[in-house]
């Protein structure tokens, strides 16, 4: 009996020893998986974040191109505006008048109809009269002349370059200008003897043909009008408005 004891001793011993173990495995075992429970939120916290921040940057790359486009539309814009200015720069320039456009074109087309000396002469009158609108076909303006001449460039200058000159030859003139059979019959009633400067009524009228009517009234410049109205006067003192209502005008009623 004490044999068996002393053998059965050392048994239970190792079978301490053996359980001994096992607690530590597990309690190892544990161990690690706690470890590894407590690393795994690192590795998705890891995770997220880089998830969460990288959409980021790509949402502010978005917003710059969205600011690119913009420019491209103000540059549509530009372009739209541009084109609005050279119509309305088309528009004002095509309807520009001059005297020296005039007279430069009359020059070339009534070369065989001419009713001026020179060029001078041209200018001069044209500065008298009233510009218009370009195209008028009729009335006392640049406009009007400027549109006989210019068809006169083209075809029948017999028929158009009176139109266009000085005279109007009743197309440029206005509607109550001064007549050259008024003129006449006011100046041969007070203009006597050596105060007429015509030969005769026929040379009055001839005289009278060719020059601008301008308006009744007119008390200066080359025109019918001022030579009709110192005429006119010249009835209460001839001495004084027969040469001016003369067709020379007596420095009064000449181009100013």
């Amino acid at each position: 009996m004490r044999t068996a004891t002393w053998i059965l001793t050392p048994l239970l011993a190792l079978g301490l020893v053996a359980c001994g173990d096992d607690g530590g495995d597990t309690d190892s075992a544990t161990s690690t998986g706690m470890m590894t429970t407590t690393g795994m939120p690192a590795t998705m916290s890891s995770s997220d974040t880089g998830s969460t921040t990288t959409p980021d940057p790509t949402t502010t790359t978005v917003d710059p191109t969205t600011t690119t486009v913009d420019p491209t539309t103000t540059t549509s814009d530009d372009t739209t505006t541009s084109d609005d200015t050279t119509t309305d720069d088309s528009t004002t320039g095509g309807g520009a008048l001059s005297c020296q456009a005039y007279c430069n074109t009359y020059k070339t087309a009534c070369k065989d109809f001419s009713e001026y000396d020179n060029d001078a002469a041209c200018l001069a009158q044209c500065s008298q009269w009233p510009e218009g609108m370009p195209g008028a076909v009729d009335g006392d303006s640049l406009g009007c002349r400027t549109y006989h001449v210019g068809v006169a460039s083209n075809q029948d200058p017999e028929m158009h370059c009176p139109h266009s000159g000085p005279s109007g030859a009743g197309v440029c003139v206005a509607a109550d200008a001064p007549t050259c059979q008024g003129y006449c019959d006011a100046y041969f009633l007070a203009c006597k003897d050596n105060l007429n400067l015509y030969v005769d009524m026929a040379e009055c009228l001839d005289r009278c043909s060719g020059w601008y009517p301008g308006m009744k009234g007119m008390t200066a410049g080359d025109t019918v009008g001022c030579r009709d109205y110192h005429a006119g006067v010249a009835l209460g003192a001839p001495d004084e408005h027969c040469p001016h209502a003369g067709p020379g005008g007596a420095n009064v009623c000449v181009v100013q």
